[in-house]
């Protein structure tokens, strides 16, 4: 193992010294010291109160942004992202994903809300669906098709199952073999037991993102709770034993969002304000709290009223 993680450090080096990458670049530059940037075998936490983009930050973050770059970097990364959207829709996320398609590579700056035309006195520029139809934007479309996975799996063992059977067809499992002592015979047996992971592309870049984490089917004999944690577990799982990134979105509990809590200026997230489970914060290598922008802008409008 020793030698394992100094030949894989070397690695690392040279690959930066050839001009590779060790992680996306975070799409923040101006806070790269703290947040550098998404790399393999790290477990994201988003949380915030509700209503406070927490998706639209977490889908910028870890699908669109990661997305571009991957495209525009395919010698550096590959990219798969596994998405179990318990919260909104497929389409949604994808005219999200379309509406910053046209603002990054455009001059096109619409929202979602008015790429559909839902305002009679804001009515789509013609110009705008031409470029979604031209070849550069159908690239990229059919490029997103094929990176992002969406599924309907909504229990952790649903979730467990097919990040596994990814893993198992793409990479080689390596076991060692471990003597045990069975405590009722006392007698010694043999075991082969999980040793490491070799994955058949190193450069791929693997993103499981739940949202959100309490509107998970509850497994059979455990309540909402429980199963949070169980599935927590298996994230756990993901990022150790395959260098995945699991990514999770989970809601503030309302004492971090209601009135006393503004005025007392406790609006931002912890981890002790985590809704429904708090294990998932001890679980995660990085937890990434967002304020409600309602919050930030009534402080601000009070200051200059």
């Amino acid at each position: 193992m020793i030698d394992r993680i100094i030949n894989n450090l070397k690695t690392r080096r040279e690959r930066v010294l050839s001009g590779e990458v060790n992680c996306i670049p975070s799409s923040f530059t101006r806070f790269r010291e703290d947040f550098v940037g998404i790399e393999q075998g790290k477990y994201f936490l988003v949380s915030g109160q509700t209503k406070a983009a927490k998706t639209q930050i977490a889908t910028n973050m870890f699908v669109y942004n990661p997305l571009f770059y991957a495209y525009e970097n395919p010698d550096k990364i590959h990219l798969k992202i596994f998405y179990f959207p318990l919260e909104e829709s497929v389409e949604n996320i994808t005219l999200r994903f379309m509406s910053h398609l046209l603002a990054k590579y455009s001059d096109y700056r619409i929202s979602p809300l008015d790429l559909k035309s839902t305002n009679e006195n804001k009515v789509v520029p013609l110009e705008a669906l031409e470029l979604l139809e031209s070849e550069k934007y159908q690239d990229i479309l059919k490029f997103y098709n094929n990176t992002v996975m969406f599924f309907e799996d909504r229990n952790p063992t649903g979730v467990k199952r097919q990040i596994q059977s990814y893993a198992e067809k793409n990479g080689t499992i390596h076991k060692k073999k471990i003597t045990i002592t069975n405590k009722e015979t006392g007698l010694s047996e043999e075991r082969e037991v999980f040793d490491y992971y070799e994955p058949h592309d190193p450069k791929e870049y693997v993103i499981i993102i739940v949202d959100h984490i309490s509107l998970i089917t509850p497994e059979s004999n455990m309540d909402l709770r429980e199963s949070i944690n169980r599935l927590s577990e298996y994230m756990i799982m993901f990022r150790n034993r395959y260098n995945y990134i699991p990514v999770i979105i989970q809601q503030q509990g309302t004492e971090t969002g209601n009135l006393e809590a503004f005025k007392n200026n406790k609006i931002r997230p912890t981890m002790s304000g985590l809704s429904d489970s708090k294990y998932t914060a001890k679980d995660c290598s990085m937890m990434l709290g967002i304020t409600n922008p309602y919050y930030r802008y009534s402080k601000y409008l009070k200051m200059n009223i």
